[in-house]
């Protein structure tokens, strides 16, 4: 518009300007003015148009009505008022376009409709599904904001999607993966939806927190049989697909407390017993081990990776909704194996014993998963002094024998919902000064102190 007037003032002042220039400017000014009109009236006619349902908005034009096109008259109509007036009203949720001619087939207006769920029908349906939930809907141009405050992280989520699929928007769903060594298992229960044009502003009261304590032990077989450990039950047979815990009057916890007071690496060991706390939603690992170097030679050239091993955890939590916990679980054992050694290298290789399991469990509730066994051959040689080491004839006085050694692996896991503690109530192991009076009479007794420390450091720096 500025170059508009700027011409028409020049052309209204003829006596500055000589008549050749002023006869080339008039023709200019006539053959842009249409065209410069036509260019500012379309700039400023179309555009985007965000409805509520029920709703209505008026139109004024300076030229005189023509035709008018709604391209989807289910979602949005019009209504012409006057030559120069027209209503256009919302009928149900979609997209639809509106296009305004004048009487010579113009466009004199365009607008691009998108008719969406009212805030004040979003809110109410919240509030009947979700009383306890305080959460408000509103729109921001074309988006829609969640804000407000829940009591749990399933709330959070399932308001999310509600609303979500209430304005039919189209939605990402982002995939998790529990990354091993060597694989990656795809987890379900953990996939998170996003939603375009609305945005999760909604925050968690009090987040939920997940401890989990794993006992991972591996026990020989023999003892397992000769206390009377069964994992499948009568007539079940190893493998096909059903767990049942019949352990017969022993628990978790009893064969866990037997291998560690029989302190003999023949009957078991136990391996690691990690205790990890993941806020609901979220992984952790853990790793007891080392790395072992892997030289890979290309081209003449030699480059180094390391592999890990040893006793290795992968896990992810989720609280659902009525505070049942989704556990999954990746544990793997593994260990160096001498017997395929690599001349070149002198590298060993690796046994790897690795299960995967994904269970539902209550605040307080254990798991047993075994079956993970494994065998070594161990061969001992037994002579007579002296005479066993006689050519020929000491093999008369030397015996060598052949033992199979079979260990299971077993993974004991117990989940409990948690929530970190107040500073004033931790009571680290401190350091005292006595005496022989005040040990002979029991003076200064911190037991309680003791307890209470232990208490804390079982449940993993939190309370219960």
């Amino acid at each position: 518009m500025t170059l508009i007037l700027s011409l028409s003032s020049v052309l209204t002042k003829p006596r500055l300007i000589k008549d050749a220039s002023y006869m080339w400017l008039k023709k200019l000014y006539a053959g842009a003015l249409p065209l410069l009109l036509s260019v500012a009236t379309s700039t400023a006619a179309s555009g985007y148009l965000p409805m509520a349902e029920g709703d209505a908005r008026p139109f004024a034009t300076q030229q005189e009505i023509g035709t008018v096109f709604v391209s989807n008259p289910a979602v949005a109509d019009y209504q012409v008022i006057d030559k120069h007036k027209v209503v256009v009203y919302s009928k149900s949720t979609g997209k639809s376009s509106l296009i305004v001619f004048d009487q010579s087939g113009n466009t004199i207006l365009s607008r691009r409709i998108q008719v969406n769920k009212s805030a004040d029908s979003i809110q109410r349906y919240l509030r009947n599904h979700y009383p306890n939930a305080q959460v408000n809907a509103y729109y921001v141009g074309e988006q829609v904001v969640l804000s407000g405050t829940v009591s749990s992280e399933q709330v959070k989520d399932e308001i999310y999607i509600v609303v979500g699929e209430m304005l039919e928007k189209p939605d990402n769903r982002q995939k998790f993966e529990l990354e091993t060594e060597d694989e990656s298992y795809e987890m379900k229960f953990m996939e998170r939806r996003e939603y375009d044009g609305v945005v999760n502003n909604i925050e968690v009261v009090v987040t939920k927190q997940v401890n989990v304590k794993v006992s991972i032990a591996e026990v020989s077989q023999k003892a397992l049989e000769q206390i009377g450990v069964s994992y499948f039950s009568k007539g079940q047979m190893p493998g096909s697909g059903v767990f049942v815990n019949a352990i017969n009057a022993f628990s978790a916890d009893d064969i866990l407390m037997m291998i560690n007071a029989i302190d003999n690496e023949s009957v078991g060991r136990v391996l690691a017993e990690p205790n990890l706390s993941v806020t609901s939603g979220e992984s952790a690992s853990f790793l007891v081990g080392g790395e072992l170097p892997v030289v890979t030679t290309i081209d003449g050239g030699s480059s180094v990776s390391y592999k890990e091993f040893g006793v290795r955890l992968e896990l992810m939590a989720k609280v659902k909704r009525d505070n049942k916990i989704t556990l999954s679980l990746v544990p793997e054992v593994s260990s160096l194996d001498t017997q395929y050694e690599n001349d070149t290298y002198d590298l060993p290789a690796l046994k790897t014993r690795r299960a995967r399991t994904t269970v539902e469990l209550g605040d307080g509730q254990s798991f047993v998963l075994g079956g993970l066994l494994s065998s070594e051959d161990m061969e001992s040689l037994s002579k007579v002094p002296l005479i066993g080491d006689i050519p020929i004839l000491g093999t008369l006085f030397r015996s060598a024998e052949t033992e199979r050694n079979k260990t299971e692996l077993i993974i004991v896991a117990t989940v409990n919902l948690v929530k970190p503690v107040e500073t004033s109530t931790i009571s680290l192991p401190t350091i005292n000064r006595t005496s022989t009076l005040k040990r002979m009479f029991s003076w200064e007794n911190d037991e309680e102190k003791t307890k209470s420390t232990e208490t804390l450091l079982d449940n993993g720096g939190f309370k219960q």
